[in-house]
This record gives structure tokens, C-alpha cells and sequence, in this order.
């Protein structure tokens, strides 16, 4: 028999790497086969090495009596009633004799050659929960089957934005993400591939699950707004995942400067948030211009340096609607290197190259490698001077005024995913209406002003905030959002053929 009692557990032994068990509780029965899943070798290798006592736990008591790595078949005169440790699934799994307690640990997938009927448990959230086969639970963690269109590439999947939200969700509430929070999370991840982002799109969500497992994320903790007047508010995002805050911010600072005028809100002690653009949608419905400003982890390097000391901060501008030919409320939104880390890493996942002048190796020449990111690499500064004086403006705006930090102290999410980030951002909504404004009129007489250089006529291609983005979304409802291998198989997602996109 195996019993654990209350265990604390952590993936190295140490307390270094992330929580594995979290007051764990499990009971295998003698001469039983059971089935323990979990997700990630880390977790999965931690599992095993509890159970055959190679580490003691962190907390709490383990009864194991002879614990071996079983191969198929045991070493002959290995005692009856042996607890048997498969690190991975075999088939034959059932082939031992009578009498044995096998315990299978696998890696996000069911064990072959298991009896059908055999006792299942799952690591989520740091406990072992009961559960059935992948079949019988399709909302655990990696069981989410992906929709692939009839023209994807051959192993890729292609989803709906609809359906590649329920899949995101589904993973997230799997992973015992409240179902408040992994909806907001959806939102943002899908809003980026439906505009043409991938670089804040569902490649991030591996980093986001690894950085909860790890206790970067703190996937229980909300937003907590305390008030500084009518028009002034600050919301603690307690390290919890960035989305929640964000979205509080934005929607209390839309409501209250439409109805006051002006509004100012800061975020603080928060991870990431994703594309900023995604918080368009109060200012918009309130008719109010905002101001979206954020700071991140150091992957830029300013003019003449050799290595990263500043982030790749955020600016986002969002406006009412105008009333000109482009008939779409402006939303600007870039970062302050010449490229998004993101789009460099998902050129990476693409098996690609990237233009030599989007990156800088760690001798500080060009580079054209992805991975060298990772390694030490930076991010030019857009526009020299002048790009690094609009980081610095973000920094003192975003970072040092509405979150006491800077860029140089933000954890970076893949390298410290045991670490808060603790980025901040800064919220800023102005009414109209306070400058006795028409700025929907305003903003159509600079898109004429833009014609008038095109001799009146609208010009080929993009050339205002958003048509990229527009089109975009266009094409996605007709083809689906292509999710790349890599990120498929680390999510667990699997893409059957001849599928049609579901809800396109």
C-alpha cells in the first residue's frame, strides 16, 4: 500500500524550483494498477522520486514499502507485494504478477496497456485528484482536443476564434484556474492571434502554466483597487495573473473619467498582461481617449550597448470612434524595440530566421538565430535617441510613478518563472466632452490630412492603426488562426485530420 499524507513536495527537493504537491493526499491499495498523471517532466520526475523515497518530502509523511523501478517483467526473487514505479508508460503495464501495486506515472497521457477499469488520479493544482481517461475527463489539463481545417499543415491545427478560446479556457480551468480569470486570459491570448499578434497570442500560455506550477503566477489572487479621490485609483495585482488587473483598471477608468472627466489608475506588483490593445474595449464604449502604458522585464538595449538593461515597454493609445473614411476608433499600440520579444520567439517556434536588424547576439553583432534571445541577446532600441527617450518616458510614467519599480528590477516570465514579475502599468482616461472636443471630427480631419499627401485618393495597403489588424481578422474567420507544432505539443493539444474548423 501506498499512502501520502499532507505532502509538500518540490520538483529539485530544495524548495529552489516550483511546488509540485501542495498538501497532497493518496492511497494505493495492495496488488492494485493505478494510474497517476501529471504534466510536465519536472512534475513528473518529482512524483517518482517521492515514491521511491530517493527524497524525503518538504512536508508531511510518506508510506511506501519496497519501492522499485519496475521494467515489465520484475528480477526474479524480488519480494511479493511490491509497490512497482513505472517513470513512463509502457505497454504490458499489466503484465506483473498477482499480488504487486503498480503505479504508473505518466506525462499529460494516458498509459497504454492499462486495465480500463484501473483507479486514476491526476496532479492538478498541486494535489492528486480522482480521474477518469482522457475520453471520460475532457476538461483535464492537455486533454483538449484542437480542430484542424482540411488545408492546415500537415500536423499543425487551425482553430476558430471561438473555438481556440474554448480550448484555452478549457486548459486553464483544467489547470484549477477560476473560470472568471482563465475567461479573461482566453480573451487577451485569442484577441492577439485574431489581430495578427502571435507573439501575445496562445504560445504564451505554456510560459503563463509553467510560471503558475512554479509560483510566478499566483492563480488565486485578484486585483484589489483602493481609492485615492474620485478620479485616482491604485489596484494590487497581488502577482496573480496580469489580465484580471488590467481589465479592472481599464474599465474603472473608462467609467470614471466619462462620468468625471478624468481618471487616473496604476497597476502594480503584476505579471503580464499581454497586448495592450486588448483593453481598448472600455475606453471605446465609454467614448473616452486612453492612455495605456506598461513596462516589462529588460530585453532592449539603448544605442551603442552590448546588452539588455531595458524593457520593451508598451504604449497604447485608444480613441472613440471617428466619423472619416477610415470609420474605426484609432488603436495604437507598439513597444518601444524595434520588434515584440514575442514575434522573435514566435519565429523561433516557426523553425525560422529573423531579419538581423530585429536582434542582437550576445557579442552585440546582429544575429539572425531566435534562440540566442534566450541566450543573452537584446532587443534594439527603435528609432535611436528617440526611442530610447520614449522607453525612458514610459519608464518614469508606468514603472517609477505607478508602480515604484523600473524595468531592471521586472522578473523576465521564461527566465525567473518562480518569480513575480512585478511589472506595472499606468491607466489614463480623458473625456472629450472636459474640452468641450468633437474627437471623433478631430480624428477625421486627420485621416484627410493623411489622403490629401495621396492626392485625395485612399492609398493601397495599410496605412493607419488597426487595417493591418482589421484584415487579419478577416482572413482568420475564413481560414481559422494556425497554431504552430511546437506550441500544440506543449499544450498536449492534438490535431485530428480532415477536421473542419469548428464555429468558423
Amino acid at each position: 500500500m501506498i499512502r501520502l499524507r499532507d505532502v509538500v513536495h518540490t520538483s529539485d527537493g530544495d524548495g529552489a524550483r516550483g511546488v509540485v504537491l501542495r498538501g497532497a493526499d493518496l492511497q494505493v491499495d495492495e496488488g492494485v494498477t493505478s494510474v497517476i498523471r501529471t504534466f510536465g517532466a519536472d512534475a513528473r520526475r518529482a512524483v517518482v522520486d517521492l515514491l521511491l523515497t530517493r527524497r524525503a518530502p518538504s512536508y508531511g509523511e510518506v508510506d511506501v514499502v519496497r519501492p522499485v523501478i519496475g521494467p515489465v517483467r520484475l528480477p526474479e526473487g524480488t519480494p511479493p507485494s511490491t509497490i512497482v514505479i513505472d517513470a513512463e508508460a509502457r505497454p504490458g503495464t499489466q503484465a506483473r504478477r498477482p499480488g504487486d501495486t503498480v503505479v504508473v506515472v505518466t506525462e499529460g497521457t494516458e498509459a497504454p496497456g492499462v486495465p480500463t477499469g484501473a483507479p486514476r488520479w491526476e496532479l492538478r493544482g498541486g494535489r492528486f485528484v480522482p480521474g477518469g481517461s482522457l475520453a471520460d475527463d475532457p476538461g483535464a489539463f492537455g486533454a483538449q482536443p484542437a480542430v484542424a481545417a482540411p488545408n492546415a499543415d500537415v500536423g499543425s491545427g487551425r482553430f476558430s476564434p471561438e473555438r481556440l478560446h474554448e480550448a484555452v479556457y478549457a486548459t486553464l480551468t483544467g489547470h484549477l484556474v477560476a473560470p472568471g480569470i482563465a475567461d479573461e486570459v482566453a480573451r487577451v491570448l485569442v484577441d492577439a492571434e485574431v489581430r495578427g499578434h502571435r507573439s501575445h497570442g496562445v504560445a504564451l500560455l505554456p510560459t503563463y502554466l509553467r510560471r503558475m506550477r512554479e509560483g510566478g503566477i499566483r492563480p488565486g489572487a485578484g486585483p484589489e483597487r483602493t481609492d485615492h479621490g474620485p478620479t485616482r485609483a491604485s489596484f494590487d495585482a497581488g502577482g496573480g495573473f496580469g489580465q484580471p488587473a488590467a481589465f479592472e483598471a481599464a474599465e474603472w477608468c473608462a467609467r470614471t473619467a466619462a462620468a468625471h472627466g478624468v481618471a487616473v489608475a496604476n497597476v502594480h506588483s503584476n505579471n503580464h498582461v499581454g497586448m495592450l490593445a486588448a483593453y481598448r474595449g472600455p475606453f471605446q464604449r465609454h467614448g473616452v481617449v486612453g492612455l495605456i502604458l506598461n513596462i516589462s522585464g529588460p530585453s532592449v538595449a539603448p544605442p551603442g550597448a552590448a546588452r539588455p538593461t531595458l524593457g520593451s515597454n508598451a504604449v497604447c493609445l485608444v480613441t472613440p470612434v471617428s466619423k472619416g473614411a477610415y470609420d474605426e476608433p484609432f488603436c495604437i499600440d507598439y513597444a518601444t524595440g524595434v520588434v515584440a520579444a514575442g514575434k522573435i520567439r514566435d519565429a523561433g517556434n516557426r523553425g525560422a530566421d529573423v531579419p538581423p536588424d530585429w536582434l542582437t547576439g550576445p557579442d552585440g553583432k546582429p544575429a539572425t538565430d531566435p534562440s540566442l534571445l534566450d541566450q543573452g541577446g537584446s532587443i534594439p532600441v527603435f528609432g535611436g535617441h528617440k526611442g530610447l527617450c520614449t522607453t525612458l518616458i514610459v519608464e518614469i510614467l508606468a514603472g517609477a510613478l505607478a508602480g515604484n519599480t523600473v524595468s531592471p528590477n521586472v522578473a523576465k516570465q521564461r527566465k525567473e518563472p518562480g518569480r513575480v514579475m512585478g511589472c506595472s502599468q499606468l491607466f489614463l482616461g480623458l473625456s472629450a466632452d472636459t474640452f468641450g472636443a468633437d474627437t471623433g471630427a478631430a480624428v477625421a480631419s486627420l485621416e484627410e490630412a493623411v489622403l490629401r499627401g495621396h492626392d485625395g485618393a485612399v492609398p493601397d495597403g495599410h496605412w493607419f492603426p488597426d487595417q493591418m489588424e482589421r484584415a487579419h481578422e478577416a482572413a482568420v474567420r475564413e481560414e481559422g488562426i494556425l497554431v504552430p507544432d511546437q506550441v500544440l505539443g506543449e499544450l498536449g493539444w492534438h490535431t485530428p485530420p480532415e477536421t473542419a474548423v469548428a464555429g468558423a
